[in-house]
């Protein structure tokens, strides 16, 4: 059985410039039972009047440390209404068909979450080489049963599973989605399809440099590994 609705969750903090273009491929979707929830972390720009020109709802988060974005996202979840749980940002650009194969995914009352192929919009090419691997990684760790070696933030998750496991942690500073996968293996399948592909602004591994992404990349799978922690603050809604 598939999903009667999916709600499209998307931290917001002066995002004016990007949201533009998520909204678009929003509205250009094959399928169109959505909702859309704007969780905005104090924007003084026009986020918050683009998100309510275009009939999204609109909710206010309190800055929180240490990980404002996953405070976020389960604000978001707590007032949405859908049967799937969709977290994006606010720069990413979702391919026509993306939510038809969630929802040919879901079919199975066995998964409870699904993860489609990230790529870099506007990309150099090592950027393309990058996110490439970083994808495949993704799908052979789900499938011998890590799950993920990488982590991206746009998964999606079945809404009864997600409030089942709590949400995402919020004591860690990054590393949330991987968190959240590996406790949602225990009640059923997690799956990472590259079916459709999301785009996505490379503007975090620009500003940290390809080696610095690298550094961070390894630090804090390491970290999470070891001692179930991040110890290196990561700039969220700031």
């Amino acid at each position: 059985m598939g999903y009667k609705l999916i709600s499209v969750i998307i931290p917001t903090l002066n995002e004016e410039e990007n949201l533009g273009h998520c909204v678009k491929s929003l509205s250009e979707q094959t399928r169109q039972n959505f909702e859309v929830i704007i969780a905005d972390g104090g924007s003084v720009d026009r986020t918050v009047e683009l998100a309510l020109d275009n009939g999204f709802n609109v909710i206010s988060v309190e800055k929180t440390r240490p990980h404002d974005v996953s405070t976020a996202k389960n604000l978001g979840a707590k007032y949405a209404t859908g049967d799937v749980l969709f977290f994006l940002d606010a720069d990413m650009i979702l391919e026509r068909n993306a939510f038809d194969v969630l929802y040919d995914g879901y079919r199975n009352p066995d998964v409870v979450g699904i993860a489609l192929k990230v790529m870099p919009s506007d990309p150099k090419r090592i950027e393309t080489v990058m996110y490439q691997c970083n994808n495949y990684m993704a799908r052979i760790s789900n499938r011998i049963g890590f799950h993920e070696l990488s982590y991206f933030s746009c998964h999606s998750y079945r809404r009864e599973a997600f409030m089942q496991v709590g949400g995402f942690r919020t004591d860690l500073y990054a590393c949330e989605d991987l968190d959240l996968s590996l406790r949602l293996r225990y009640l059923g399948k997690y799956l990472v399809t590259p079916r459709s592909t999301i785009f996505t602004s490379p503007r975090r591994l620009r500003e940290w440099s390809n080696t610095g992404y690298l550094y961070k990349y390894v630090r804090y799978l390491t970290e999470y590994y070891i001692m179930d922690r991040v110890s290196e603050l990561y700039d969220d809604l700031s």
